[in-house]
Protein backbone atom coordinates (compact mmCIF):
# COMPACT_ATOMS: atom_id res chain seq x y z
CA UNK A 1 0.00 0.00 0.00
CA UNK A 2 1.09 3.48 -1.00
CA UNK A 3 1.96 6.25 1.74
CA UNK A 4 -0.86 8.23 0.46
CA UNK A 5 -3.40 6.18 0.98
CA UNK A 6 -2.06 4.98 4.56
CA UNK A 7 -2.06 8.51 5.76
CA UNK A 8 -5.97 9.28 4.48
CA UNK A 9 -6.80 6.23 5.95
CA UNK A 10 -5.48 6.80 9.33
CA UNK A 11 -7.18 10.75 9.02
CA UNK A 12 -10.54 9.20 8.62
CA UNK A 13 -9.81 6.94 12.00
CA UNK A 14 -8.73 9.96 13.73
CA UNK A 15 -11.58 11.79 12.60
CA UNK A 16 -13.96 8.75 13.32
CA UNK A 17 -12.47 8.36 16.98
CA UNK A 18 -12.48 11.89 17.39
CA UNK A 19 -16.61 11.92 16.56
CA UNK A 20 -17.72 9.37 19.15
CA UNK A 21 -16.75 10.95 21.87
CA UNK A 22 -18.85 13.90 21.19
CA UNK A 23 -22.42 13.78 22.28
CA UNK A 24 -24.86 13.97 18.34
CA UNK A 25 -25.78 17.35 18.42
CA UNK A 26 -29.46 17.69 16.55
CA UNK A 27 -29.39 21.02 16.61
CA UNK A 28 -28.02 23.37 13.97
CA UNK A 29 -24.14 23.68 14.78
CA UNK A 30 -24.34 26.36 17.44
CA UNK A 31 -24.00 23.91 20.28
CA UNK A 32 -20.46 23.98 19.81
CA UNK A 33 -20.50 27.58 20.44
CA UNK A 34 -22.72 27.39 23.68
CA UNK A 35 -20.62 24.44 24.78
CA UNK A 36 -17.43 26.44 24.86
CA UNK A 37 -18.72 29.47 26.43
CA UNK A 38 -20.38 27.66 29.36
CA UNK A 39 -17.15 25.20 29.81
CA UNK A 40 -14.81 28.39 30.96
CA UNK A 41 -17.65 28.88 33.65
CA UNK A 42 -15.62 27.86 36.61
CA UNK A 43 -16.74 30.28 39.62
CA UNK A 44 -20.58 30.75 39.99
CA UNK A 45 -23.06 30.66 42.38
CA UNK A 46 -26.80 29.29 41.85
CA UNK A 47 -29.78 30.04 44.55
CA UNK A 48 -32.99 28.19 43.31
CA UNK A 49 -34.60 24.65 44.64
CA UNK A 50 -33.69 20.44 44.86
CA UNK A 51 -36.07 18.05 44.50
CA UNK A 52 -35.88 14.41 44.64
CA UNK A 53 -37.25 10.87 44.83
CA UNK A 54 -36.70 7.68 44.73
CA UNK A 55 -38.77 5.01 45.85
CA UNK A 56 -38.20 5.11 49.36
CA UNK A 57 -38.33 8.73 49.74
CA UNK A 58 -38.48 12.36 48.52
CA UNK A 59 -38.67 15.88 49.00
CA UNK A 60 -37.16 19.39 48.04
CA UNK A 61 -34.80 21.78 49.50
CA UNK A 62 -33.90 25.54 49.06
CA UNK A 63 -30.59 25.92 47.77
CA UNK A 64 -27.58 27.88 47.71
CA UNK A 65 -24.84 26.65 46.17
CA UNK A 66 -21.38 28.12 45.65
CA UNK A 67 -18.41 26.52 43.53
CA UNK A 68 -15.17 27.11 42.96
CA UNK A 69 -13.32 25.24 40.07
CA UNK A 70 -13.16 21.45 41.51
CA UNK A 71 -14.56 22.89 45.09
CA UNK A 72 -18.11 23.01 46.14
CA UNK A 73 -20.47 24.87 49.07
CA UNK A 74 -23.84 24.29 49.07
CA UNK A 75 -26.27 24.85 52.03
CA UNK A 76 -29.73 22.59 51.89
CA UNK A 77 -32.72 24.72 54.33
CA UNK A 78 -35.69 22.52 54.93
CA UNK A 79 -34.50 18.82 53.33
CA UNK A 80 -36.20 17.25 56.05
CA UNK A 81 -39.05 19.39 56.65
CA UNK A 82 -36.77 21.50 59.18
CA UNK A 83 -33.45 23.03 60.07
CA UNK A 84 -30.24 23.04 57.53
CA UNK A 85 -27.63 20.65 55.71
CA UNK A 86 -24.59 22.07 55.01
CA UNK A 87 -22.17 20.57 52.65
CA UNK A 88 -18.31 21.14 51.25
CA UNK A 89 -15.98 18.86 49.27
CA UNK A 90 -14.69 18.05 46.04
CA UNK A 91 -14.91 14.88 43.37
CA UNK A 92 -13.17 13.08 46.17
CA UNK A 93 -14.56 13.69 49.02
CA UNK A 94 -17.72 15.75 50.79
CA UNK A 95 -18.28 17.09 54.04
CA UNK A 96 -21.96 17.06 55.71
CA UNK A 97 -22.72 18.95 58.70
CA UNK A 98 -26.40 18.38 59.90
CA UNK A 99 -27.79 18.00 63.16
CA UNK A 100 -24.51 19.39 64.72
CA UNK A 101 -22.66 15.80 63.31
CA UNK A 102 -20.40 15.78 60.61
CA UNK A 103 -19.84 12.67 57.94
CA UNK A 104 -17.26 12.55 55.86
CA UNK A 105 -18.01 10.45 52.64
CA UNK A 106 -16.94 9.82 48.98
CA UNK A 107 -19.62 12.05 47.52
CA UNK A 108 -22.01 10.16 45.51
CA UNK A 109 -22.24 7.47 48.84
CA UNK A 110 -23.57 11.03 51.01
CA UNK A 111 -26.24 12.13 48.05
CA UNK A 112 -27.47 8.93 48.34
CA UNK A 113 -27.60 8.84 52.13
CA UNK A 114 -29.13 12.20 52.41
CA UNK A 115 -31.57 12.08 49.30
CA UNK A 116 -31.72 8.14 48.33
CA UNK A 117 -30.98 9.26 45.27
CA UNK A 118 -27.49 8.22 43.77
CA UNK A 119 -26.20 11.34 42.20
CA UNK A 120 -23.44 11.58 40.45
CA UNK A 121 -22.05 14.38 42.05
CA UNK A 122 -18.93 15.13 40.54
CA UNK A 123 -21.14 15.63 37.09
CA UNK A 124 -23.86 18.22 38.69
CA UNK A 125 -21.65 21.19 38.48
CA UNK A 126 -21.94 20.24 34.55
CA UNK A 127 -25.11 19.38 34.10
CA UNK A 128 -26.14 22.58 35.99
CA UNK A 129 -24.67 24.54 32.48
CA UNK A 130 -26.10 22.45 30.44
CA UNK A 131 -23.08 20.12 29.52
CA UNK A 132 -22.22 16.68 29.72
CA UNK A 133 -19.74 15.81 32.12
CA UNK A 134 -16.10 15.11 31.38
CA UNK A 135 -16.06 12.22 34.32
CA UNK A 136 -19.25 10.07 33.50
CA UNK A 137 -19.57 8.33 30.34
CA UNK A 138 -19.80 9.90 26.61
CA UNK A 139 -23.45 11.50 26.73
CA UNK A 140 -25.47 10.42 23.66
CA UNK A 141 -28.98 11.67 21.91
CA UNK A 142 -27.77 15.58 22.36
CA UNK A 143 -30.62 17.77 21.09
CA UNK A 144 -30.30 21.47 20.85
CA UNK A 145 -32.40 24.56 19.98
CA UNK A 146 -31.94 26.80 17.16
CA UNK A 147 -30.16 28.86 19.26
CA UNK A 148 -27.61 26.23 20.71
CA UNK A 149 -29.06 25.69 24.11
CA UNK A 150 -29.02 22.61 25.31
CA UNK A 151 -32.57 20.62 25.20
CA UNK A 152 -31.12 17.50 26.76
CA UNK A 153 -29.27 14.30 26.57
CA UNK A 154 -28.53 10.72 28.38
CA UNK A 155 -25.46 9.97 30.12
CA UNK A 156 -24.70 7.81 32.56
CA UNK A 157 -28.02 6.42 32.68
CA UNK A 158 -29.58 9.48 33.27
CA UNK A 159 -32.28 11.73 30.83
CA UNK A 160 -31.30 15.08 31.42
CA UNK A 161 -33.80 17.90 29.97
CA UNK A 162 -33.21 21.24 30.54
CA UNK A 163 -35.53 24.40 29.98
CA UNK A 164 -35.99 27.45 31.14
CA UNK A 165 -33.35 29.56 30.11
CA UNK A 166 -32.58 32.79 31.18
CA UNK A 167 -30.21 35.65 30.53
CA UNK A 168 -27.63 36.15 32.76
CA UNK A 169 -24.09 38.22 32.95
CA UNK A 170 -22.45 35.02 31.44
CA UNK A 171 -25.20 34.70 28.76
CA UNK A 172 -28.29 32.01 28.58
CA UNK A 173 -27.73 29.48 31.28
CA UNK A 174 -30.61 26.99 31.98
CA UNK A 175 -33.20 27.86 34.31
CA UNK A 176 -34.83 24.23 35.03
CA UNK A 177 -32.75 20.97 34.98
CA UNK A 178 -34.67 17.46 35.38
CA UNK A 179 -33.09 14.09 35.47
CA UNK A 180 -34.54 10.60 35.50
CA UNK A 181 -32.88 7.35 35.84
CA UNK A 182 -34.59 3.59 35.47
CA UNK A 183 -32.21 1.56 37.56
CA UNK A 184 -32.38 -2.11 37.73
CA UNK A 185 -36.02 -3.75 37.84
CA UNK A 186 -38.55 -1.26 38.58
CA UNK A 187 -36.31 1.24 40.48
CA UNK A 188 -36.58 4.87 39.33
CA UNK A 189 -35.07 8.15 40.68
CA UNK A 190 -35.19 11.34 39.95
CA UNK A 191 -33.87 14.82 40.52
CA UNK A 192 -35.50 18.45 39.57
CA UNK A 193 -33.11 21.49 39.63
CA UNK A 194 -35.06 24.92 39.73
CA UNK A 195 -32.49 27.93 39.90
CA UNK A 196 -33.56 31.14 40.64
CA UNK A 197 -30.53 33.36 40.25
CA UNK A 198 -27.09 32.66 38.86
CA UNK A 199 -24.10 35.02 39.95
CA UNK A 200 -20.00 34.83 38.88
CA UNK A 201 -17.28 35.69 40.33
CA UNK A 202 -14.10 37.01 38.30
CA UNK A 203 -11.18 35.31 40.65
Amino acid sequence: MSKAPLLTSLFIVSILSACSMQPTDSGSGSWQDYSARTSQLNNWEVSGKLGFRSAEKGGSASLNWTQRQDNYQLQLSGPFGAGSVNISGNSQIAEMLYDNTVYRQPPQQLAAQLTGVPLPVDALSWWARGLPSPTQPAASDLGSSPEGLTLGFEQGGWQLAFSQYRQTDAGSLPGKIVGTHQAQGDRRYSFKLVISGWSFNQE
